[in-house]
């Protein structure tokens, strides 16, 4: 299932797509206090997105209301599984690339395929193999031989995945599969000029870690869409709300804005773009100075 990255407003309800129902995260105690209403940030450089840290993802000259940062802490992320997203000389965030993830669930049906010295299985888009007494998995948009080599340079160690990019290839970035922390502000549509176009909604920008989200980018197909303060874009109405749109400011670090109101069309993808080009990352002592509320939850993309 698909978890809706914004929560409703009220009561912290992660909405979730398809036909499931939605699912109640219950918020614990933040340590930080209240955020305080009508907290603007000016234009600036994005902070550092420093190693291991979630930086914060606001709309500059837009008022963040009381209570509308959001961390959302999955403390069962280091359980596993574990990913590493290889990268085409020429590739970007979903795009041109691939994302191993181990261990994952033993396959289902499909066709046969060697990798390496073992017989792997291709369907539903990916390619799975036994690996490290469990099961690995690749999904990308490239080539299958390609695919089939950047699984076969896999190997387990000490319970995660390690590869040696084929030649043309490099590893962008490793971690868990989930994030552990997700960073997200949200808007009321009105209060975001130039917003129209996203049906008077709700907007969030947000920040990720881990490569589950890359690895949900391929298994939806999701499509190129120009870029953001100078780097690859990609847009997707299958991830969260009506549609989101994905950057990656620093390797291994996604940035998004989304929005939950009418369906994703050529004006609400334009309007997420204008929208993408004035935001910026704040540090953690600055994210943190906004309040965020702190919601335990499974931060699952799948």
């Amino acid at each position: 299932m698909t978890v809706i990255l914004a929560a409703v407003l009220a009561g912290g309800i992660v909405a979730v797509g398809g036909g499931d129902k939605p699912r109640q995260a219950a918020p614990a105690p933040s340590s930080s206090p209240p955020s305080p209403s009508g907290s603007v940030f000016p234009d600036g450089p994005d902070a550092t997105a420093a190693p291991g840290r979630t930086p914060g993802l606001v709309i500059v000259g837009v008022a963040l209301s009381r209570n509308s940062t959001l961390n959302r802490l999955d403390r069962t992320a280091n359980a596993g599984p574990w990913t590493v997203v290889v990268r085409r000389r020429d590739g970007s965030l979903g795009r041109n690339g691939a994302v191993v993830t181990f261990p994952v669930p033993a396959p289902g049906p499909g066709r046969a395929v060697r990798v390496g010295g073992v017989a792997g299985s291709v369907g539903e888009g990916a390619i799975t193999w036994p690996a490290g007494g469990a099961y690995a998995r690749i999904r990308g948009d490239l080539p299958e031989r390609e695919l089939i080599g950047i699984a076969a340079a896999t190997v387990v160690v000490a319970g995660r995945p390690t590869v040696e990019p084929p030649p043309g290839f490099s590893v962008a970035a490793t971690g868990t599969s989930r994030p552990r922390v997700l960073s997200e502000a949200r808007y009321g549509s009105d209060a975001v000029k130039g917003a129209a176009a996203l049906s008077n909604g709700l907007i969030y920008t947000g920040v990720a870690r881990g490569g589950e989200f890359e690895d949900r980018l391929y298994a939806v197909k999701a499509q190129a869409a120009g870029s953001v303060h100078g780097n690859s874009a990609i847009v997707t109405s299958a991830l969260g709300g009506n549609g989101l749109l994905a950057w990656e400011p620093a390797p291994g670090v996604v940035a998004y804005v989304g929005y939950s109101g009418g369906p994703l069309t050529d004006q609400a993808t334009a309007a997420l773009h204008r929208i993408a080009e004035r935001t910026r990352l704040l540090g953690t002592e600055q994210w943190q100075a906004t309040g965020p509320q702190t919601v335990y939850q499974v931060n699952d993309f799948g």
